[in-house]
């Protein structure tokens, strides 16, 4: 594995899902260190001197596949005031440093494996859920919460692996409800689990249960403060170990 490297990037694309919800991709202009899906950078937005001090800066996960190292992904959402300024000053063609890669957020293949996503926290998972292959023994559930469905990220490459893995399960969840995703959701061949609301254990965990033998899985929460707050301490309370509840406080 890498060690950490500071990279001057290149902004090669923004995508507004609406919400002041972004993506963006960026170029690096130097050789990216190796890492593993669920880790992540420091990005600034400031001016930076490599022979001075790392300006203030933001985490977030590396949304794109460790294969590709010549583009990186990251999401994120505006929610105060580094954000904001993000949202002012990150533009196509620009320029930005970013330091990498840092974390130890990984899905361990040990176990079946329950990843709990809230709005970009799914940037934490996406390049684990895209190197899942046909053929894989492991169980994995994707629990994955938004506020509209235009905000459930990475849409079409989790409905292609949903089709393409068997072991794959996918519940989507939006606060927001809405019938014509739903439909549109429930005509697909291999169709995942649309529900209302904010991710709720007893509709994952059941009865019925979505996830296979809930006893001897790890669960992975990644997503905003008080999502993990609160099923972290959901899950504790149903009597899953310390050790099975892995949390990814991104914010």
């Amino acid at each position: 594995m890498g060690s950490p490297r500071k990279i001057r990037c290149t902004v090669e694309a923004i995508t507004d899902h609406g919400g002041r919800v972004y993506t963006v991709d960026l170029v690096p202009q130097s050789a990216v260190p190796g890492f593993r899906p669920g880790q992540f950078l420091h990005l600034t937005v400031d001016d930076y001197d490599p022979s001075g001090f790392w300006p203030e800066s933001r985490v977030f996960s590396i949304a794109s596949s460790p294969l590709e190292r010549s583009r990186l992904r990251i999401c994120y959402s505006v929610k105060g005031r580094y954000t904001t300024k993000m949202e002012q000053v990150l533009k196509v063609g620009g320029e930005i440093w970013i330091k990498l890669p840092y974390g130890d957020f990984v899905i361990d293949g040990a176990n079946d494996a329950v990843l709990l996503a809230g709005g970009t926290g799914i940037s934490a998972f996406t390049a684990f859920l895209e190197a899942l292959t046909p053929g894989d023994s492991q169980a994995v559930t994707l629990v994955y919460g938004a506020r509209t469905p235009g905000l459930l990220l990475f849409q079409d490459m989790i409905l292609a692996q949903l089709a393409a893995v068997p072991k794959l399960n996918v519940l989507l969840f939006t606060e927001t409800p809405d019938k014509v995703f739903a439909q549109r959701m429930a005509v697909l061949p291999h169709a995942p689990q649309c529900l209302s609301g904010r991710i709720s254990l007893s509709s994952v965990l059941g009865p019925p249960s979505s996830v296979p033998s809930p006893p001897s899985s790890t669960f992975y929460l990644s997503g905003p403060p008080i999502m993990l707050s609160t099923l972290g301490n959901e899950l504790s309370k149903r009597g899953l170990a310390a050790s099975q509840i892995r949390t990814d406080a991104w914010e």
